[in-house]
């Protein structure tokens, strides 16, 4: 047993899932090769109508090998389609009946690094209450160099409440070590039970979940928790399209909670322009690429 496992314990791994057994079945197998061993796992298959993905036999022998080496893994099927946001918000009240002290929430499609929650977990050691990686596409990609920021996932708002700059820094591979702070985190994220205590995922969302870890970030740092992001914890993301799209309309639901995070931004302003005040941007910040939608 390591240092960090001593001293935080067992995680709570939480994953929410919809039609991709692929995907379940490699990320499964990611998590067996963790170096920080202490956690048990929660799926919940927000698909009651298709095929549960543990009759798929690769996933259920990966299932049961993670039992044979040690670990709790948990499964349930959601009684009809919840929807990202609630499924996860469902995930946590469902895990917290146990002792955990630490929540992982990992997206469906993404293959952990070995060290991946080694280093999150590290994060939370620092004194941030939420800690996160990036989640590059799996291919080869562009790789920044991580002298050139200082703050992840950057926000500036104006007076009014309106997005200035909404940087999108997660989804790129970095060049070196650092772990800096983060306005949003993105997708994959650890946490500390004391942070959904205080918050939990925003019920008005649509199904297809568009937004939902940008809402919960802002509502946590309202409540004082710090977010970090360390640059090279590598969550792989797939970009795969089984299971891909959940959903058919999923461009208009998506527009929607965009327009639901701009509401609720306004609702808050005088709250969240304490946490992202205005200042003068460059030229180059404002030609930068961020995630706004248009």
């Amino acid at each position: 047993m390591t240092n960090l496992e001593e001293k935080y314990g067992e995680i709570a791994i939480c994953i929410a899932t919809r039609a991709r057994p692929s995907e379940i079945g490699l990320l499964l197998q990611s998590l067996r090769t963790q170096t920080y061993k202490k956690f048990s796992v929660f799926i919940l298959e927000d698909n009651p109508e298709d095929r549960s993905c543990l009759e798929f036999y690769f996933v259920n022998y990966l299932v049961t090998r993670l039992k044979l080496e040690g670990h709790l893994v948990f499964f349930e099927r959601t009684p009809y389609t919840y929807g990202v946001s609630k499924a996860r918000q469902r995930l946590y009240e469902w895990a917290s009946k146990g002792d955990y002290q630490l929540f992982a929430r990992l997206d469906d499609d993404v293959i952990l690094e070995p060290d991946y929650l080694e280093r999150l977990v590290k994060v939370i050691d620092q004194g941030y209450d939420i800690a996160s990686g990036v989640t590059p596409p799996l291919t080869p990609s562009f790789i920044r160099n991580s002298e050139t920021i200082n703050i992840a996932d950057e926000v500036v708002l104006d007076k009014e409440g309106n997005f200035l700059i909404d940087y999108d820094d997660c989804g790129f591979q970095y060049t070196g070590e650092k772990i800096i702070p983060c306005h949003h985190f993105r997708s994959c994220a650890l946490m500390k039970r004391q942070v959904h205590e205080k918050v939990s995922y925003n019920s008005k969302l649509s199904k297809h979940g568009y937004r939902e870890e940008t809402l919960f970030s802002f509502k946590a740092q309202i409540e004082g928790f710090k977010i970090g992001v360390d640059l090279q914890a590598k969550a792989f993301h797939l970009n795969c399209p089984s299971g891909g799209e959940r959903f058919n309309d999923q461009m208009q639901l998506a527009q929607f909670n965009q327009s639901q995070l701009k509401d609720w931004v306004k609702e808050n302003k005088d709250k969240l322009c304490k946490l992202f005040p205005y200042r003068e941007l460059t030229e180059q910040e404002l030609k930068r690429d961020n995630n706004l939608a248009k």
